[in-house]
């Protein structure tokens, strides 16, 4: 070997060892990271699934390419080498042992490029571990496991196996047309006896993965039928079931006559099999069914399906734990909690929505931002998270997380009381995001990156990897690219490094088996901030069931299973599991105990903050309306139109003083267009989804809603000459509660000021029978009747009193700000005291 072959050779080692060193440093540091969280379990449930799924592909892969590659070499007699010595030139021949070691490294090689795609360690994780749902299909007998458990990984090896074989098989023709066994003499293709038997052997594999993919098929055929919305009908029951085990069967006898017709050279005989493989699979997977559904030979067409769908019915409840909705019953417990005093709605109901308040608070905050010293005045804020719900005092009140742009300083929280029809003259007070040691942002928060070093004698209970010893140190340096963390321990006495910072992707390591809600929602508890995330059991491979657009896909199945709680200065996570959890919630629970909360472990104050599982909340009420439950029957029910276009509507909290619960509630309407009942979704702990129907008579959605639109029009003729002017008012959408006399719907006028601030200048609430017109809602409650009319509240204050409130609280700022000698802070509450007292600053 010469000088330039051991300076190739060299490299390549030094290549070699690059790589696996940081293959077992990322070991190292993905051990050290779940071993910090209490999960080490995880870990190693990752690395020995992963190794099954990679290292067994990667053997089978390297077999069946070394299977195809050998049968290539042997059609090479010999390879000639050209080379120069001095002035000679001569041709050196490899030899076969040499060409044999070739072969083994260039299948080592393909058999670890076919594995590299295998990561999905979960579905191999829930096969081995999951638990049975214990209820079985009727159609194939399967128990509802094996399409959650089992299908997921079948699909997996049936794609994995057919990518194999076609790379292969190109890989083989073209090699073996480099080698001229397989050639072009004149118009057809010449090939040897031993390239004929070969792609026998590779066809009829083929013809195998084809009855594969029929039985695959057939399972498919029960998640999406023929029938409207893959409605599964008794065509494909009867017959297209029939008729794909047929063309299993079928194929794999193909397979074994194109192999045996093939290896003796009858390859009129293969084409001909192939050519009937292809016109019955078109035939009868396709034209067979059509035709016979075309007829009465399966029954009435008008009748013969209804056993189906009461079948999707069923299993759509099932699917998306309709029957887990509590039906409320007149004076009961779920009667108390979930109807709401309509005297009390004034502080219960937001009169504003998560997407009409998040456009309206950079207006508020503006200005109340430039109060805090920290916050530099000109610094632009931007949203961190969506805006999250509470209750602060007796009011709903919403809370939002802001951040700088372009920087990280100045994490900003703020609650807003949200029942007020003037956001700006609100309560806005500020709460710290983390401890000392977290600095300037939240040590963990949604799109919070890179890793971030402490000192972990101010951080107690941070779990994070401790990098006092030399080998931890290393270990991330390598693994993380970052030369810095070398000398952590002259920067720190004890060194700790928290990485995984931003919410859903630490989340998503922890419980990746679970599909994630939309947003990251703000809670605050105690002085500490904490992120919430909706987790759900999900699948779209789920049997006879309805399918629903939720979340970031098309489910078939879909419940919920936890609530992850992140506490923003430590990154703890805690999961709070449903109250009824299913197969695969209890597989995690068994399998990661540690991770979940105990029951009592968390105060009744943070459980009763949880916000409502929204996305299984609408699959619950999408399929409720649609198939009804067991309780209420299988009446015809629907959501008005927009009921859900921009999210859900404004909350409003529910409960007793014990337990404050926050909620929303959407009406659903019967045939006739009236309000059929009220469906109520609440937080906390229980996570709970009522349904509480009307009393006969009913009011007329259409028609209640025209009448309310049209007194908000009138209403415009009482506002001031430049505000009726204003082009920028709009109705906003309707908001349906349950009230211990009924439903009651509340909807504001939003108008957007040419300043940038946002306001209700009037509102309107209606119970079908009176309606009532005011500036605030307890004015518009007071016209209908209710209770007696208070004073009429002055322009900008919200409702009575809220003026003389928010006075004293700017007053005292004044005070504070005086005494400090902060005199911009000074200036900024004596500006806000001005709007408050109607004394804009000029």
């Amino acid at each position: 070997m010469g000088l330039r072959g051991v300076l190739l050779f060299c490299l390549a080692i030094a290549a070699a060892l690059l790589l696996l060193g940081r293959a077992v440093t990322a070991l190292l540091v993905d051990h050290a990271w779940f071993t910090a969280m209490g999960v080490p379990a995880l870990f190693w449930e990752q690395v020995v699934d992963t190794a099954i799924l990679q290292g067994g592909a990667w053997v089978l892969g390297t077999l069946f390419a070394f299977a195809n590659l050998h049968a290539v070499r042997r059609t090479i007699r010999a390879v000639a080498v050209p080379s120069r010595v001095a002035n000679l030139e001569v041709t050196a021949m490899i030899s076969g042992q040499r060409l044999l070691a070739v072969t083994v490294a260039l299948a080592l090689l393909v058999g670890g490029a076919l594995a590299i795609p295998l990561t999905n360690w979960v579905d191999l994780a829930l096969l081995r571990h999951g638990m049975p749902f214990g209820e079985i299909e009727g159609v194939l007998g399967r128990d509802l496991g094996f399409y959650l458990y089992w299908l997921p990984v079948e699909e997996t090896l049936y794609l994995w196996s057919l990518v194999s074989v076609v790379s292969m098989t190109a890989l083989v023709v073209v090699l073996y047309a480099l080698t001229r066994s397989l050639r072009m003499e004149g118009r057809r293709v010449a090939a040897s006896t031993h390239v004929r038997r070969h792609l026998s052997v590779l066809g009829a594999v083929v013809l195998l993965l084809l009855a594969w993919s029929y039985r695959l098929d057939a399972f498919d055929l029960l998640r999406q039928g023929s029938g409207p919305e893959g409605l599964f009908l008794k065509i494909d029951h009867r017959v297209t079931l029939r008729m794909d085990y047929a063309l299993s069967i079928g194929s794999a006898i193909a397979a074994l006559v194109v192999f045996r017709t093939g290896w003796v050279g009858q390859l009129r005989t293969a084409f001909f099999t192939l050519t009937l493989i292809l016109i019955a699979a078109l035939g009868l997977r396709h034209a067979a069914p059509a035709v016979l559904a075309s007829t009465n030979l399966l029954g009435e067409p008008a009748t013969r399906d209804l056993d189906y769908l009461a079948s999707r019915a069923l299993y759509s409840r099932r699917a998306f734990d309709v029957e887990g909705m509590r039906v409320v019953q007149r004076d009961s417990g779920a009667a108390t909690r979930t109807r709401v005093e309509r005297s009390a709605l004034p502080v219960r109901l937001s009169l504003w929505d998560s997407r009409t308040l998040a456009a309206a608070i950079p207006a508020i905050l503006t200005s109340e931002s430039a109060a805090r010293p920290d916050v530099p005045p000109d610094q632009a804020m931007t949203d961190a998270s969506p805006i999250g719900w509470t209750v602060v005092g007796d009011r709903a009140t919403a809370l939002v997380v802001r951040r700088s742009v372009g920087g990280a300083e100045g994490w900003l929280v703020s609650a807003v009381d949200a029942t007020r029809p003037t956001l700006r003259d609100s309560q806005v007070e500020f709460a710290p995001t983390s401890d000392d040691y977290a600095g300037d942002e939240p040590l963990v928060g949604p799109g919070v990156r890179g890793a971030r070093l402490i000192d972990a004698e101010h951080a107690r209970g941070v779990p994070g990897v401790s990098l006092t010893s030399l080998q931890a140190r290393i270990a991330h340096a390598w693994a993380l690219r970052d030369l810095s963390l070398l000398d952590a321990d002259t920067t720190a006495a004890e060194p700790l490094l928290v990485t995984h910072r931003d919410v859903r992707e630490r989340v998503q390591r922890l419980a990746p088996i679970f599909v994630q809600g939309t947003d990251v929602l703000p809670l605050v508890h105690a002085g500490r901030l904490y992120w919430t995330l909706q987790l759900y059991s999900a699948s779209d491979r789920y049997p006879l069931s309805q399918q629903w657009q939720l979340a970031t896909g098309v489910y078939s199945y879909f419940r919920l299973a936890a609530t992850a709680l992140v506490e923003a200065s430590s990154g703890r996570v805690r999961l709070v599991a449903a109250p009824r959890p299913d197969a695969p919630t209890r597989t995690w629970i068994s399998r990661l105990p540690t991770l979940f909360a105990a029951p009592g472990e968390l105060p009744p104050q943070l459980e009763a903050k949880l916000p409502p599982a929204n996305e299984s909340a609408v699959a619950q009420i999408k399929t409720f309306a649609r198939y009804g439950s067991r309780l209420e029957g299988a009446g015809i029910r629907q959501l008005p139109d927009s009921a859900l276009v921009g999210g859900a509507p404004p909350p409003h909290w529910i409960g007793d003083e014990r337990a404050r619960l926050m909620a929303w509630s959407v009406p659903l309407l019967d045939a006739g267009d009236q309000i059929a009942g009220v469906v109520t979704v609440g937080g906390g702990l229980p996570r709970q989804t009522w349904w509480d129907s009307t009393a006969l008579p009913r009011q007329r959605w259409r028609a209640v809603t025209a009448q309310m639109r049209a007194a908000l029009d009138s209403a415009l003729g009482t506002m001031p000459e430049g505000t009726r002017r204003e082009p920028r008012i709009r109705a906003g959408r309707v908001t349906t509660i349950m009230t211990t006399t009924g439903p009651l719907m509340v909807q504001p006028l939003l108008w957007s000021r040419s300043e940038g601030s946002t306001t209700v200048p009037r509102l309107v609430a209606s119970d079908g029978v009176r309606l009532g017109v005011g500036s605030t809602l307890i004015e518009a409650l007071g016209r209908m009747g209710d209770f007696s009319m208070p004073v009429a509240p002055t322009a900008g204050s919200g409702e009575d009193g809220g003026s003389s409130d928010a006075a004293r609280r700017w007053y005292s700022t004044m005070r504070e700000a005086l005494r400090r000698g902060d005199w911009a802070k000074f200036g900024t509450a004596f500006d806000s005291l001005g709007r408050v007292l109607e004394r804009p600053p000029q």
